[in-house]
């Protein structure tokens, strides 16, 4: 995988992620169910894309590659810390 691939891997797992919010909150009858959703996504998903990735990365962009994959993390931030309210 290149760097190229890599942004273009990122860019459709971020935009999978921030579509699956409307989704959960549409297909969810209860709140606890939207949070589970959420955390499915933040704690599973993710970290299994972030080591597919890169183990598929070429040796020498690993370095490279770890930084441009907290970007999904990075977009999802704001969306933990809002249900951090709501679990309150």
């Amino acid at each position: 995988m290149t760097i190229r691939s890599l942004w273009v891997a990122v860019l459709i797992f971020s935009i999978l992620e921030l579509f699956a919010i409307p989704v959960l909150l549409v297909g969810a009858d209860q709140l606890y169910q939207t949070i589970d959703g959420v955390l499915i996504i933040a704690f599973i998903i993710y970290p299994l894309f972030y080591l597919f990735s890169l183990l598929l990365l070429k040796r020498g962009n690993r370095k490279v590659g770890a930084v441009i994959l907290l970007i999904p993390l990075l977009l999802y931030l704001p969306v933990l810390m809002v249900l951090q309210e709501l679990i309150r």
